[in-house]
């Protein structure tokens, strides 16, 4: 099962304009995701999403989880390789998934960004929506996803993270 997992602000972005990583996001969210990703076997991400939280995944002691690194150039970040915790891959998304299904891994989620998130919707991989609404407008910036695409979604939960934080859920 492959969970998107997104904070992103009113208006549909998931970083300021010019700016990368998630330093919107409310202490409510931060909490939410760190629990709720103690439910998952595996985490997929971008580079860029990567480069912005390298630092915190490199001195996590952590072995919870596979982290699959989607990148143009594997081999440019050998040096932060670690087996079955830090892999690099260039992949496309069917082959990632099938990979970390035959190394039984069946629970993943996939924190971004808009172009990982766009590229698994429009593969038809994405079992689950979870999307924090933080309460700001940014009038540009990265969307949450990067070309239109059309694919339905039925709403599961809402439910508040704090008195302006909400979190949906879809499937």
């Amino acid at each position: 099962m492959l969970t998107l997992i997104a904070a992103q602000s009113l208006d549909g972005y998931i970083a300021r304009p010019g700016q990368s990583g998630t330093d919107f996001c409310s202490e409510s969210d931060a909490q939410f995701l760190r629990s709720a990703l103690k439910d998952f076997d595996s985490l997929i991400m971008g580079r860029k999403t990567y480069d912005t939280l390298r630092q915190r995944i490199l001195n996590s002691d952590t072995t919870r989880y596979l982290r699959k690194i989607v990148t143009r150039d594997p081999g440019n970040h050998a040096s932060d390789h670690r087996p079955e915790l830090i892999e690099f891959t260039d992949q496309p998304p069917s082959e990632i998934l099938a990979e970390l299904t035959q190394r039984g891994r069946h629970r993943t989620a996939l924190l971004g960004g808009g172009e990982i998130y766009t590229a698994f919707l429009k593969a038809g991989l994405v079992d689950e929506l979870w999307l924090t609404l933080e309460p700001m407008l940014f009038g540009g910036g990265t969307p949450i996803f990067s070309a239109p695409h059309e694919i339905a979604f039925e709403l599961k939960e809402t439910r508040p993270l704090s008195q302006n934080t909400l979190l949906l859920k879809y499937r």
